[in-house]
């Protein structure tokens, strides 16, 4: 289908409803493998989801233009509706008297892989690991160049100086004039190979090296410029100076042509990551979302610009936390990003997104970050290096195939568990240890697609490992991903979808006892009241799972009593009851009493039976 902008789209902009008093939204969201749309409109005053579709996205060749999969996907929302959207070629804006076309359109986007950084001048650990922080919430990679000059004076500070951080891989042996002109080659070879989108150059003048690592990062873009010139179209290249501000100009005149040198805030602490991070989210946008084919024509149809999804999903995280006073975790399982999220009650938020790092495109990179080993371990058969290695090849080479037995979608979610550990692990060991998320939100293809409930929750207690009591809700619809960008042109909508649509999913709500839980004994009992009367009550042994019976729109009080070593949030053998009644959901009250942090048996024929135990016992 065509989707070439003409003439009368620009027109039709002008003419579009004030999105606050749409009656019609249209929502897209562009993964890495899928795009999914989504038609809101007003039913009995409140915002609702109409219908949705899905379609490949359409990046590579022969249909390079992100706007026919979204087409596609709006075609079958018109199949669905009997409404068009989409006439010769061109979305109709806004919505007509009779019911066709739709009033706003809206779009996020994780497709286009990550921008990539490469961090320059003196370029310790200590900093290249702040300008990470800086992206983290960004489809965005690092990589640390760290000037020779300043390798070298790190290098002789290992030998002088007894307990001094070293650089990794760096050798204290003496840095001799050769040595240090292969460096330089060396750096040359490895920037053209990283292709990067822009650089960031980083450091103070009062290190061992002095201002040298500043202008040998300068010298480094000069000399790669001159080199690369008529092979790439790399250069000049968006240089964000982040270090001593006295020689900014001097560093400006050093690069000349070589880049687009932008001022930023001398980068010396966690403190001032804000420049870095509003930089490089307009270099993303710059450099990534409005080079995609077809990004013309979807910026012309949008009332808003388009974000990237972990954006967007941020800012629906922010907001819940905020709204209902809780501690909120996200996590999105996508192809070729996995993003795990956390905002806090009293307005904290913590972002992670590994890019590159997913259950589709980026799958290859997974296993060779974890190994096989970490793979196979959350599966209950016997599988060998080679059917993984074949699996994560098929996989990539045809990402929208779904798999076609439960031998296969059994590994595909032990990738999902990695992948989501992983990105948890990214995180600083104290954030995550003092956060206890009231609600966990899940998203993602892996997850949203899952056949049964129970898989998707046994997915989420494995990799995200949470403690007390928490609730799960899982994305059916993959509404989260879009509701913040819709919330940026009609927040009354977002709310009301979220609430009507995007959160009916309930998993149920999850008890998970930690501390020392004392080996084959009862952990917890645990007494449940129905709104009926009914009564049960349920003893928990150590390293089990157990459902209790608890229905989507059913209710709840809850009282437990764990044992002497066992904690439930008020400390070691506290009992505690609910104030509230709590929700119950598509499993029902999963009571996990395997232990934190969850360790597998070593033996693995023990740890494939308790595998196929847990699995069962919560029905999945």
């Amino acid at each position: 289908m065509q989707t070439q902008l003409n003439q009368q789209e620009g027109q039709a902009a002008a003419h579009r409803k004030d999105a606050a008093a749409a009656n019609s939204i249209l929502v897209a969201d562009c993964g890495s493998v899928l795009t999914k749309v989504s038609l809101l409109g007003l039913v009995e005053g409140q915002y609702r989801l109409m219908a949705r579709g899905e379609a490949p996205t359409t990046l590579a060749a022969p249909r390079e233009d992100i706007t026919r999969g979204i087409a596609q996907a709006i075609n079958e929302i018109e199949l669905v509706t009997g409404r068009q959207i989409i006439v010769d070629g061109h979305l109709l804006e806004p919505e007509q008297p009779d019911g066709n076309g739709v009033d706003v359109f809206v779009a996020t986007i994780s497709a286009g892989g990550p921008l990539r950084l490469v961090v320059l001048g003196a370029a310790s650990p200590a900093l290249t690991d702040l300008v990470s922080q800086a992206v983290s919430g960004l489809y965005a990679e690092t990589q640390a160049l760290p000037s020779p000059t300043f390798t070298a004076s790190m290098a002789a500070g290992q030998l002088t100086q007894p307990g001094a951080t070293p650089l990794p891989g760096v050798s204290p042996l003496p840095w001799t004039p050769e040595r240090l002109a292969l460096e330089w080659r060396r750096q040359l070879d490895r920037l053209r190979e990283l292709q990067p989108h822009a650089a960031i150059i980083v450091g103070m003048a009062d290190g061992p090296a002095g201002a040298t690592p500043i202008q040998e990062a300068c010298q480094l873009l000069v000399n790669a410029a001159q080199e690369q010139r008529e092979k790439t179209r790399l250069f000049p290249l968006p240089v964000l100076y982040a270090a001593a501000p006295q020689y900014v100009e001097a560093s400006r005149r050093l690069i000349n042509g070589a880049g687009e040198v932008t001022r930023l805030d001398p980068l010396v602490s966690a403190s001032n990551l804000s420049p870095i991070s509003l930089a490089a989210s307009s270099l993303y946008e710059r450099s990534i979302l409005r080079r995609l084919p077809g990004s013309e024509t979807l910026w012309s149809w949008s009332s808003a610009s388009p974000v990237a999804t972990a954006t967007s999903l941020s800012s629906l995280v922010r907001f819940l936390a905020h709204h209902y006073t809780m501690n909120v975790m996200a996590v999105d399982a996508g192809g070729a990003n996995t993003t795990l999220l956390l905002a806090g009650e009293r307005g904290e938020f913590i972002p992670m997104v590994k890019a590159g790092i997913g259950v589709g495109s980026g799958l290859g990179e997974l296993l060779k970050r974890v190994g096989s080993q970490h793979i196979s371990r959350w599966l209950p058969f016997d599988v060998s290096d080679e059917e993984l290695r074949q699996f994560v090849l098929n996989t990539m080479l045809h990402p929208h195939v779904v798999p076609s037995n439960q031998r296969e979608l059994q590994i595909s979610q032990a990738f999902a568990r990695e992948a989501i550990l992983l990105t948890a692990e990214a995180l600083k060991a104290g954030a995550l240890s003092n956060f206890s998320p009231d609600l966990i939100l899940a998203t993602g293809g892996v997850l949203a697609h899952a056949p049964r409930p129970a898989q998707a929750a046994l997915m989420l207690l494995d990799a995200l490992q949470p403690r007390g009591v928490t609730s799960l809700v899982l994305d059916r619809t993959l509404l989260f991903q879009q509701l913040g960008a819709i919330a940026t042109v009609n927040p009354v909508a977002a709310v009301q979808v979220n609430e009507n649509d995007a959160v009916t999913h309930r998993l149920g709500t999850c008890v998970i006892p930690y501390g020392t839980l004392p080996p084959d004994q009862i952990a917890l009992r645990v007494v449940v009241e129905y709104s009926n009367g009914r009564q049960v009550q349920v003893e928990v042994m150590s390293g089990s799972i157990e459902v209790v019976p608890l229905r989507l729109n059913e209710q709840a009080l809850l009282t437990l009593y764990p044992a002497q070593t066992v904690d439930v949030g008020l400390g070691p053998g506290e009992r505690a009851r609910a104030a509230e009644e709590i929700d119950g959901g598509l499993v029902g009250l999963i009571i996990d009493a395997r232990g934190r942090p969850l360790v597998l048996p070593a033996d693995k024929a023990e740890r494939q039976a308790r595998l196929l135990q847990w699995s069962q016992a919560i029905g999945a």
